[in-house]
């Protein structure tokens, strides 16, 4: 994601450009600066690396900060101060602002994602998937990096060939097939997954895109155990078509929602939400890739924060009964 900082006077008015850019245009107070013998109307801080996030509020006040020092700067070419130096003297180097902004995702997602907690025993993870499967993938790129501390013991999915299943067998990780088809009702194919993950041995159930209505059979075997991506800031646009219903409404911002499941359909504490623009040329296809990306970065993130909630519940409880 490309950040550009030109400055703030009073509350910020972003704008959304192309590729997920935030713009904060500049007060009229301030000059383009000489940085460096370069003239800059703005500057531009390219994310590296998506290790934190950062919240609005964060990025305001990184933004305050930065651009006090540009004024600085600013002023001091103005003055003379800098004369006609090619380079800029140590002591207004901005540099240190910039390595900021170029090693943390400038991304709204809350909470931000920060230290991993450390699972011991680690986590023991079912997942479920009606498709392609970028989700079930994203979450065992996140283990395989060392950052949710899991392991995936199971991926049931209900459409023999499907990509995620394609995408287990790649990663060697077990499969198992459940047709909904095969099944008169809901309930008899939750008991199917019920029995499925409890011989698994998992801890937490998630829906990586599983494109059937749970009903309280697996809700109640897993209570705040089984967690749900959705492509939407739920409570807005539920059900099915999501990015459909935001372009309809011609919202500004859509994005991600993880959570817990209860009975009603996207409904159940919110874990994580990232939020992504929508631009004016969106289509459907382009605002949902882009939408998945945050849904990868955010869903493991979420699991680790649903899995330590869990642990922690585990831990009182079990301290409970033993005094």
């Amino acid at each position: 994601m490309c950040f550009v900082a030109c400055g703030i006077s009073g509350l910020p008015k972003i704008q959304h450009q192309r590729q997920g850019s935030i713009v904060i245009p500049p007060p009229a107070h301030l000059e383009p600066a000489a940085v460096c013998g370069y003239q800059f109307s703005r500057i531009h801080l390219l994310a590296k690396r998506f290790d934190q996030a950062w919240t609005l509020d964060e990025v305001v006040l990184r933004q305050q900060s930065f651009l006090k020092k540009l004024e600085v700067c600013n002023d001091g070419w103005q003055d003379g101060q800098m004369g006609h130096e090619q380079m800029m003297p140590s002591h207004l180097n901005l540099s240190h602002c910039a390595d900021d902004a170029l090693d943390s995702g400038l991304e709204l997602i809350s909470p931000s994602i920060q230290q991993w907690p450390h699972f011991q025993p680690a986590l023991q993870l079912g997942v479920m998937a009606s498709g392609n499967g970028s989700n079930f993938e994203a979450i065992q790129e996140s283990i395989s990096a060392h950052e949710l501390h899991a392991d995936i013991r199971l991926l049931v999915v209900n459409n023999r060939g499907c990509g995620a299943e394609k995408r287990a067998q790649r990663l060697n990780i077990p499969c198992q097939l459940l047709d909904h088809r095969q099944f008169e009702t809901r309930e008899r194919l939750d008991h199917a997954l019920v029995t499925a993950f409890l011989e698994a041995g998992v801890d937490l159930i998630v829906m990586a895109g599983w494109m059937r209505i749970v009903t309280p059979v697996l809700i109640e075997a897993f209570p705040n155990r089984l967690l749900n991506i959705h492509p939407s800031l739920l409570p807005s646009f539920k059900g099915l078509d999501a990015v459909g219903q935001a372009l309809q409404a011609s919202v500004r911002i859509s994005g991600c929602t993880a959570h817990l499941v209860q009975a009603d359909v996207d409904t159940g504490p919110v874990i994580a939400q990232a939020a992504v623009p929508v631009l004016q040329d969106d289509s459907p296809a382009s605002l949902a890739t882009r939408i998945q990306s945050q849904e990868h970065r955010i869903l493991p993130w979420a699991i680790a924060l649903a899995g330590l909630k869990w642990r922690q519940a585990l831990a009182l409880s079990t301290s409970r009964d033993q005094g």
